[in-house]
């Protein structure tokens, strides 16, 4: 077995909740890479042949990476996620400064119906050309670089990245563009209204992200779960506004074979029992630092892998002993022989520091699987 291929399947018996010689480890932060490789944001964001360098000089680094999440960014990925505005670094912004989405409210209440009338593919393509600059246009000849990335990373660094589409529920652009407040006042005065807009822009988006799995045959998926967590919302308004399109972006993925990696950033305590609905031993739970990471275990049992969740905090002002005894203990509660990924909680941030990085990643090498 290739190193490659040892990698990924140490990984995936992780998911699958079979023992595995060692903790798998799986990187995600773009950023960081390219600060710590010497590469100016602006660059990582631009020059793709030197970021993708750069990411393969820092696997080199760290063998105990087994797999990774989004290894370059298209930071316009993010403003038709949202849609919303994004001020990037050489532009904007200075060089070496990360981007930012600059949300306003862009979306008024009429265009609910709007949507309802034309469908969201019309709507849409006209407020991205006329309210966000047309990040559909503009990220269009960086779209063909992603695939020669991944067979670059695969090839010089025997790493797989396991993230090749995304699917996200209709709440992410409305709230980015109505912003988060005008929102969930929208859904409190007009839910069939919202409601109906919704099932618009899924009846848009759900063939495409079909189509995007079975075109590209990705390893895994991001279904993102943002502005959609449901510790902004109660029980009911989760099921109704939420719940639904998840669901089918999963089985979507497993119907495919694709692994469907739960990018859930933000508290998911109140419905990780919920998450017991999804198939068992299919999904990637991956948590970002803000939910329970203990309670999730305690509630999923052996029902569903977790990835996580080092906090952005501690790599960037902990220190290294702090950082490798947060992992160890990790390890210990929640996933000492399988069923745990460790990683950053989200993105390592851009600000971590060196030796903490390396301490997250050796604690993984050094525990003895029980």
């Amino acid at each position: 077995m290739s190193l490659y291929d040892e990698r990924l399947q140490r990984t995936l018996d992780a998911i699958g909740m079979k023992k595995v010689d060692k903790i798998p480890f799986s990187y995600s932060g773009p950023a960081y890479i390219a600060r710590a490789q010497g590469l100016s944001i602006a660059d990582a964001l631009t020059k793709i042949d030197r970021a993708t360098t750069a990411v393969i000089d820092f696997l080199h680094d760290h063998p105990g990476i087994d797999t990774m999440h989004n290894p370059v960014q298209n930071p316009y990925g993010l403003s038709i996620l949202w849609l919303s505005q994004i001020k990037l670094p050489g532009e904007e912004l200075p060089d070496d400064e990360l981007w930012q989405l600059d949300e306003k409210e862009l979306m008024t209440e009429e265009d609910y119906q709007a949507i309802i009338d034309e469908g969201y593919g019309p709507w849409a393509a006209r407020f991205m050309k006329e309210k966000i600059g047309d990040p559909i246009g503009k990220m269009a000849p960086l779209q063909p670089e992603r695939a020669k990335v991944n067979a670059r990373i695969k090839e010089e660094a025997d790493v797989a990245v396991i993230n090749g589409a995304l699917g996200g529920t209709p709440i992410e652009g409305f709230c980015g563009a109505r912003t988060l407040m005008n929102f969930f006042m929208d859904i409190m005065d007009e839910p069939e209204l919202v409601k109906a807009a919704m099932d618009k822009a899924f009846e848009f988006s759900f063939p495409n992200f079909c189509k995007t799995l079975e075109t590209n045959k990705p390893i895994g998926t991001w279904v993102g779960g943002w502005r959609a967590a449901p510790n902004l919302m109660s029980h009911e308004t989760f099921m109704e506004f939420v719940w639904p399109y998840e669901v089918q972006y999963v089985n979507a993925a497993i119907e495919r074979g694709v692994l469907p990696i739960l990018h859930f950033d933000s508290p998911w305590d109140s419905e990780l029992e919920t998450l017991r609905e999804l198939p068992a031993r299919k999904c990637l739970l991956m948590l970002d630092g803000s939910t329970d990471i203990r309670l999730a275990r305690e509630v999923l049992g052996d029902h569903m892998a977790i990835q996580g969740d080092v906090p952005a905090t501690l790599l960037a002002m902990g220190t290294e002993n702090e950082t490798y005894e947060y992992v160890t203990k990790l390890i210990d509660d929640v996933g000492s022989s399988t069923g745990l990924i460790v990683s950053s909680g989200c993105d390592c941030p851009l600000n971590a520091k060196k030796e903490n990085v390396d301490a997250m990643i050796q604690a993984t090498i050094d525990y003895q699987v029980k």
